[in-house]
């Protein structure tokens, strides 16, 4: 697992953990972001990360992307 902010634009990636409190969850769940969810990195360029999650653009800021922890599908590390 790595955190959301390192992967790369392209990157397919599926949200294993939110590190935080119920406060960003709850934020990161309202907008789609939750744990087992596949998400596409578009954009990442150390500023906003813009995500596709279901079909819909989503930006987060680059903090908040080192709390959500993804993987590869079906991996546990990185390669």
């Amino acid at each position: 697992m790595w955190p959301l902010a390192l992967s790369k634009p392209g990157e397919k990636v599926v949200v294993r953990d939110i590190i935080g409190g119920m406060g960003i969850r709850r934020r990161l769940e309202s907008m789609g972001l939750y744990p087992g969810e596949e998400v596409e990195v578009v954009l990442a360029n150390g500023g906003p990360i813009i995500l596709n999650v279901k079909g819909c653009r989503l930006g987060i800021g680059h903090g908040m992307a080192y709390k959500i922890m993804v993987s590869n599908n079906g991996e546990k590390g990185r390669k």
